[in-house]
C-alpha cells in the first residue's frame, strides 16, 4: 500500500486510526450482538456474511475517524483545544507534522470505498436493501466532517453516532442474514447507540472552546458545558433503561442483566458524584469522566455478550 511506506509511519497510521483507544472496535459490537439475536430469534448463523459486514463496519469507522480528523486539522480545531485528555481533541498526530493531512484524508476515502464495494457485494448475496443501510452508513460518516453536510456543526453529529452504533448496522444485518426486519433489534440498538451518544458528549466537554471558536456548534456548544453534561448522564440512563425494556420484553436472555454490573461498579466507587464547573473545564477531572463513559460501553457490552452466550448453553 503506497500510503504506508516507514515503519514510523505505520506507528503514526494506528495513532490516526485511533487503534490504542479502540474507538473503531465500537462498530464491531453491533454486528456481534446482532448475530447473536438473530441466532437466539431465528436459529441462522452465518459467520460468512457476518465476517463481510464487520469488516465493512470497521472501514466505514476508520474512513470516519480520519476524514474527522482531518477536517478538524484543517480547520484549527485540534491546534485551538487548551484541555488536552487521550481521549478527546485529537491525536495530534496531524498537529505535530507526522503525517501530511492530503495522505490521511486520501486514506479515509479509500476506506470508503472498499466499504462500498463489500456493501454491493453482500447485497449482492443477500438483499439489495443492504445498500440503503450502507449509503446512509457512507454519507453519515462521511458528512460528520467533511463540508458541504459537516453533521456535527449542525447539532446532529450525535444523532448520527446514536444511529451508527447500533441501529443502521443492526438494520442491515437483519436484511442480510434473515432477509427481513424484527422488532428484537430496536432496544439492544438503542442500548448500544445510547451508549455511544453518551460518550462523543463527554469527549466534546474538553473541546468546547475550541469547538465554539471554529463553529462546530455540537450539542454542547449549543447547551453549554453542564447542561452538556447533564444530558451525558441522561443518555446514559436512557441506555440501561433501554437494556431492562429488552430484557423484560424477552428481547435479550435474562442473564444480560449482568450487564448493568459496571455501571453499578463505578456507582459506589463515586464515578456519578456531580462535579462542580471548574473541575468541568481541567484535565484531571474529564480524564477520568472520559474515560469512565468509554469503560462503561466496552465493559458493559462484554458482560451483556457473556450472559447472552451463557444463556445460550444453559
Amino acid at each position: 500500500m503506497k500510503y504506508i511506506e516507514k515503519s514510523e509511519d505505520l506507528i503514526n497510521w494506528m495513532k490516526v486510526m485511533r487503534m490504542s483507544q479502540g474507538f473503531f472496535f465500537i462498530s464491531a459490537m453491533p454486528v456481534l450482538l446482532g448475530s447473536l439475536l438473530i441466532y437466539q430469534h431465528h436459529q441462522i448463523f452465518n459467520p460468512f456474511l457476518t465476517l463481510l459486514i464487520l469488516i465493512g463496519c470497521l472501514l466505514f469507522h476508520l474512513g470516519a475517524d480520519m476524514i474527522n480528523e482531518y477536517y478538524d486539522h484543517i480547520s484549527g480545531n485540534d491546534a485551538l483545544v487548551e484541555i488536552h485528555t487521550p481521549f478527546s481533541g485529537g491525536t495530534r498526530v496531524l498537529e505535530e507534522g507526522k503525517l501530511a493531512p492530503k495522505r490521511v484524508l486520501k486514506m479515509s476515502y479509500l476506506f470508503f470505498t472498499i466499504a462500498l464495494i463489500g456493501s454491493i457485494i453482500i447485497a449482492y448475496l443477500s438483499k439489495k436493501e443492504v445498500l440503503i443501510f450502507a449509503i446512509l452508513g457512507l454519507i453519515s460518516c462521511w458528512g460528520y466532517s467533511a463540508p458541504p453536510l459537516k453533521f456535527a456543526h449542525r447539532g446532529l453529529g450525535e444523532i448520527i453516532i446514536f444511529l451508527n452504533n447500533g441501529l443502521f448496522i443492526m438494520s442491515a444485518m437483519y436484511y442480510a442474514i434473515v432477509g427481513e426486519l424484527h422488532k428484537e433489534i430496536i432496544l439492544p440498538s438503542f442500548f448500544l447507540g445510547f451508549l455511544g451518544f453518551a460518550i462523543i458528549l463527554m469527549n466534546e466537554i474538553p473541546d468546547y472552546t475550541a469547538d465554539k471558536k471554529v463553529q462546530k456548534n455540537n450539542l454542547v456548544v449549543r447547551l453549554g458545558i453542564e447542561a452538556g453534561f447533564t444530558l451525558h448522564r441522561v443518555v446514559t440512563l436512557l441506555a440501561f433503561s433501554s437494556l431492562l425494556i429488552a430484557i423484560f420484553l424477552k428481547h435479550l436472555p435474562p442473564l444480560c442483566l449482568i450487564s448493568c454490573l459496571f455501571p453499578l461498579f463505578l456507582f459506589f466507587k463515586g464515578h456519578y458524584k456531580t462535579p462542580n464547573s471548574q473541575d468541568l473545564q481541567n484535565s484531571a477531572t474529564l480524564t477520568p469522566l472520559c474515560k469512565g463513559a468509554i469503560e462503561t460501553k466496552f465493559k458493559s457490552w462484554c458482560l451483556l455478550m457473556a450472559g447472552f452466550i451463557i444463556n445460550l448453553y444453559i
